[in-house]
This record gives structure tokens, C-alpha cells and sequence, in this order.
């Protein structure tokens, strides 16, 4: 089967968003062309021209779109090359984000590329043959994703400029390349790197090129990873000269020799740390190249001090085979030369995610005279947020069935809610226009963990009518002692209908939600999650969110509480994978300097910045 070799190269050298601490560039923009003609040179690339996209200073936005149009276009008959040149940004968590034009260092998820949107568009591509390329600081921390034995040689390739914790060098020079991607473009293009004389030249045989060259120049350690592959990639091409695959001399050696001297044994990599990874998370292999800084000849063995890390040794590297358990798994690899050339620790630390603990079950109830009994159904129910209450027309209502048991009122529509803990029952006639008239029971009390008042009612075209008749039953409930209530429970319902308005619900505060909106998640001051969303005047909501499980699309119902400050929310959320549903509320409030902040049950912070109504 014929192979279709295709590109997309993206380079960003200006960050005006954030000068101060994403300083401008010199060598993306060279860095991309001087790859896109070594890739498509005539007499050795094995890239069409049009087969080779380049993206220079775009936003994240239109790097995503044009990421998501490329990758959607790929066939299992395409050899894929992803190349990022710029700024690369970690977080606590060891991700990898790259830096576009409208990129903050204070909002991440929302400006930039994450690792964890490009292992999305791999895995669901066509191709299975991938190469990514990263020049950028800490790209040696880009975590790749599961790669099946099955692909048997064909499958996903990294390497990168630098360590997870090393920065990677610029040009000095405005109208010069980056010295990783100088060295990168140099060996697609020298005759003498085809070590085995195949006609192809490999992301191995490029890497192996490259190290000596770049860390004699900077003291950079480029890396490379790669899974359960038996094979290599090839980048470019080169004229056959037999003998094929030459017989390796006796006593001759593979391990790179960086200087003279004694034999001075070095590793690439002396720290390796992957925090949160999933229960069900298959990691990719680590390489850690093994080099000698000296000359002469290294004899080196590896051993490790744990049983979740397996060595494969290879001629000038080890493959780490990482099977954790869960919770913190801390390991150490000791490198030693028999020729006196000195020894290297590898320590490695991996957090794996536990399994959530399970709920305890709920005992069942000895006496059946102490189950809940049952009071009353009342059917054909409209639940109101208060802040809607003299609206008409509300799509933000839930229309269901209310029961009443002794121990609480449960509300089932669209969803279930129970309310206990009740402290309020109140009666509130809104007249709007003569003859028309809604007439609301309002419950005060805890609905699912959520304390606010909500108003309930029977549609009635004259008078007060069927909600009336529920909340004079309720009531009665609640003097019988048969349903029960808080020791501050208050009420101004009495035994016969009210002759008088009863007063109208609170003023709402400042806080006026219908809208578009920004808003801005952080936990443990790192942003975890950036949401577009437009809340409508009648309480449905809608928009998109970005966060560490990639793009979603959000829809469901809103509301605001007046008494409390209290914004709920119950949505939907569509992933790649299928939709879930989410429902929770946030506490508000107005700063001083007029910014809205908020807190939600889990303890995140919300920042909500308004963009138009």
C-alpha cells in the first residue's frame, strides 16, 4: 500500500496578549520554513507541497480549527507529522500546553493548544502512522496516549527539542532557525545519516543525529518516545548504495560519543514525573538515552529497585515499561558503566488516580411503621425560580409532579429534586393582567444540597384556585405534625384564603444574568475550565465549554435566587463520547472594583466577566 506523507507546521513567535511573561520569539517563523523546504526538497523529501500546511502566528482558535479540518481529512493511508515551534507552558498537573497569539499564562485552557486536545485529534483520526515534533521549553513533558500492540511498527513517534524540565533555546538571530530545528532540517538533508542504507532515513536515525549536535551546542536533551512498536517512521529518502544493511564490526559501538577523554557516562533523562494518570490510562514508554560525554567504549547496565517499572536495554537506550498501581508510585533506575565511566540515577514518579470510594449502602429500615408515608400527589406542577416569578412566559419551569411524604416533598419533572429541611410555606397571588392571574406556594428548604426558596402552582385562570387548594393541604400537613419541618419554620398561611396581596417576592440584587457571558474556573489557582455560555431572559442556557476533557457543548436551565445570591444551573454536557448531566450552584458576589466572583459547592472559584446582552 502507498504511503501519503502529509505535514501541518505551526510556528508562533508573537504572544501580545502576554508580553510580559511570554516573551517574543525569533525563530518560530524560520523554524517552519526552513522544515517545509527540507520536508519537500526534490531529490530527498517525501512531502508534496500541498501536502504540507503551515500555520504562523494564529490564535489558538484558528490553530484548533485548522487542526480539527486537517486531522478530519486524513485516510489509513497517510503518514501524519505534527511540528509545533514556540512557547511551551506546564501546569501543575505536568501538562503540556502550546502558546498561540492570544495566549495568558493565567488562562490556559481557554488560549492556548493543550496535549491533551492533540492525543483527541490522533486518536481519532484515520491514520495510524504519527510523528510529532516539538521545539519548544518542556516538550519533553507532552504525554502521549494509548498505543495498541496491534499497530505492530506502525504508531506514534515524539520527539522533542528538550527535557520536561528544560528550556529550549532560541536563535539569537531574527532571520535565523532555532538551533533544535536547524539541526533537525540539516539531518533530513546530509547523505551520511542513512546508518543502515536502507533509502530511508528514520525518526531514529534523525534523533540520533541530532542529540550530539544540540547538546554540544546548548547542553539541550532532546528526547524521543515511543509504544509497543517494532518498527520506525521514515521522514525523508536517500539513494540506496549496496551492501544493504551492513554486518556491525566486532567490538564496534553504537552509544553516542559526545568528547574525549575517559569514558563519562550521562543519561538524558534523571527525573521522571507523571501526575494524574486515569485508573484506566495505558502510559506511553519512556527512552531514556544513554550517552557517553567522554570517548572510548561504555559497558553499562541498568537495574531498578521497584516491580512496576520493566527495562527493556537497547544499543543506546532504555525503554521504561510503566505499570502503576494506584495512588503514588515512587521508583529509581540506577545506570552504571563497568569501565569506570561513572553511574546515573533515574528516579521515576507516577501518580496514578484511585478508584472513587463507594457509597455505603443505605440499611434497610427494621419496623416498616418508620418508612416514609406518603401524604399527597398533586399532578400537573409548575416549578418556578423566584427571579421568573411575574414572567408569562418562562421556559426555565419544570413541569411534573409533586408529592408530599412525612420526612419531605420530592418535585419530579425532567429531573428529580427533594426538599427537606423545610422552613418556609407562603402563599403569593400575582396578579398581571385582570382575570389572569398566577398564584404561587413558595417552599423555603434544602433542595439537594442547595438552600433557596422555589415557587410551585396550578395554572388558574381566575382566582386563586388549584395552588390555593395544594398549599392549604400542605399547611394542614404541617399543623398535624404529619409532615416534617424545621424549628424556625414560618409561614403566613392561614385557614382561609388571603383577602389581601401577600407582600411581592424580594428585590433582586445588581446581578443581572441574561446575557453572554465568559466565565472563568480555577481550583487550586490554576484554571481548569473556560465556558462561553448565553443565559436567556427565560431561563434556558446555552454555549460551549473548554477543559481538561476537551470541547463540549452545554445546554439545560438557569436560575437566580435573590434571597441568597445563588445562580443553579441543570445542563447537559455533549462530549466527543456521549452527553452527561450536570447540575450544581454558585454562591455570587460583587466586588468592590464591580468584578463578579463566586464559589460552587466543590470549592472552585468563578470569575464572570458579562460581553453583551
Amino acid at each position: 500500500m502507498s504511503v501519503t506523507y502529509k505535514a501541518i507546521l505551526v510556528g508562533n513567535s508573537e504572544f501580545p496578549e502576554d508580553p510580559h511573561e511570554l516573551l517574543k520569539l525569533n525563530g518560530p517563523e524560520n523554524d517552519v520554513k526552513l522544515l517545509k523546504q527540507a520536508l519537500c526538497n526534490p531529490d530527498k523529501g517525501l512531502f508534496e507541497e500541498d501536502n504540507v500546511t503551515t500555520l504562523i502566528n494564529k490564535t489558538s482558535g484558528e490553530i484548533l480549527l485548522a487542526l480539527d479540518q486537517f486531522f478530519a481529512n486524513l485516510t489509513n493511508k497517510d503518514q501524519v507529522l505534527f511540528y509545533y515551534s514556540g512557547h511551551g507552558v506546564q501546569d501543575r498537573m505536568s501538562r503540556l500546553f502550546l502558546c498561540a497569539k492570544n495566549s495568558k499564562k493565567d488562562s490556559l485552557i481557554s488560549t492556548t493548544v493543550p496535549d491533551y486536545t492533540l492525543n483527541i485529534l490522533f486518536e481519532n483520526c484515520q491514520s495510524n502512522k504519527h510523528i510529532i515534533i516539538l521545539d519548544c521549553c518542556h516538550s519533553g513533558g507532552f504525554k502521549g496516549g494509548d498505543l495498541p500492540q496491534s499497530l505492530q511498527g506502525e504508531g506514534r513517534f515524539v520527539l522533542t527539542s528538550s527535557s520536561s524540565v528544560e528550556l529550549s533555546s532560541d536563535t539569537d538571530a531574527p532571520d535565523s532557525p532555532s538551533p533544535f530545528t536547524k539541526y533537525l532540517s540539516e539531518a533530513l538533508l546530509t547523505d551520511s545519516i542513512d546508518a543502515n542504507d536502507d533509502g530511508y532515513v528514520s525518526i531514529n536515525e534523525v534523533y540520533e543525529y541530532i542529540f550530539p549536535k544540540i547538546y554540544e551546542e546548548s547542553k539541550q536533551r532532546p528526547q524521543r518516545k515511543f509504544g509497543d512498536t517494532s518498527g520506525d517512521l521514515p521522514l525523508c529518502k536517500r539513494k540506496i548504495s549496496l551492501p544493504i544493511n551492513p554486518i556491525k564490526k566486532k567490538g564496534e559501538h553504537r552509544t553516542m560519543n559526545l568528547g574525549d577523554g575517559n569514558p563519562r557516562l550521562n543519561v538524558s533523562e534523571q527525573r521522571i514525573d507523571l501526575l494524574g494518570v486515569e485508573r484506566d490510562e495505558k502510559l506511553l514508554d519512556e527512552i531514556v538515552d544513554v550517552f557517553n560525554e567522554g570517548s572510548g567504549d561504555l559497558d553499562w547496565t541498568a537495574t531498578c529497585n521497584c516491580d512496576w517499572i520493566e527495562i527493556e536495554k537497547h544499543e543506546t537506550y532504555l525503554k521504561l515499561k510503566l505499570s502503576p498501581k494506584e495512588g503514588m508510585n515512587r521508583g529509581s533506575i540506577s545506570v552504571k558503566d563497568k569501565n569506570g565511566g561513572g553511574s546515573k540515577t533515574i528516579r521515576v514518579v507516577v501518580e496514578k488516580l484511585k478508584k472513587p470510594a463507594p457509597k455505603p449502602p443505605i440499611p434497610e429500615p427494621n419496623n416498616p411503621s418508620t418508612l416514609p408515608k406518603l401524604l399527597a400527589t398533586f399532578q400537573d406542577v409548575k416549578m418556578r425560580h423566584v427571579n421568573q416569578a411575574k414572567s408569562i412566559v418562562d421556559n426555565s419551569e419544570q413541569s411534573g409532579v409533586l408529592q408530599v411524604f412525612s420526612d419531605r416533598i420530592e418535585f419530579a419533572g425532567n429531573f428529580k429534586i427533594t426538599i427537606k429541611d423545610i422552613d418556609l410555606l407562603d402563599y403569593y397571588p400575582q396578579d398581571i393582567n385582570p382575570g389572569f392571574t398566577f398564584n404561587y406556594m413558595g417552599i423555603s428548604g434544602n433542595y439537594d444540597g442547595v438552600e433557596q426558596l422555589m415557587y410551585f402552582y396550578n395554572f388558574s385562570w381566575f382566582g386563586a384556585g388549584q395552588t390555593w387548594k395544594m398549599a392549604e393541604q400542605i399547611h394542614a400537613f404541617i399543623q398535624n405534625k404529619q409532615l416534617k419541618v424545621t424549628n424556625n419554620f414560618k409561614t403566613h398561611i392561614n385557614t382561609s384564603p388571603p383577602t389581601q396581596q401577600a407582600p411581592p417576592p424580594p428585590k433582586q440584587n445588581s446581578i443581572y444574568m441574561p446575557g453572554s457571558w465568559n466565565i472563568y474556573i480555577y481550583q487550586f489557582g490554576q484554571q481548569i475550565a473556560y465556558l462561553n455560555l448565553y443565559f436567556n431572559v427565560g431561563g434556558a442556557l446555552s454555549g460551549t465549554q473548554q477543559s481538561i476533557d476537551g470541547f463540549s457543548q452545554i445546554s439545560g436551565t438557569w436560575g437566580y435566587n435573590a434571597f441568597n445570591n445563588l445562580l443553579t444551573y441543570s445542563v447537559m454536557v455533549t462530549l466527543m463520547n456521549g452527553s452527561v448531566p450536570d447540575q450544581g450552584s454558585v454562591s455570587l458576589h460583587t466586588e468592590p472594583n464591580g468584578n463578579i466572583t463566586g464559589t460552587d459547592l466543590l470549592g472552585r472559584q468563578w470569575a464572570l466577566q458579562k460581553i453583551g446582552n
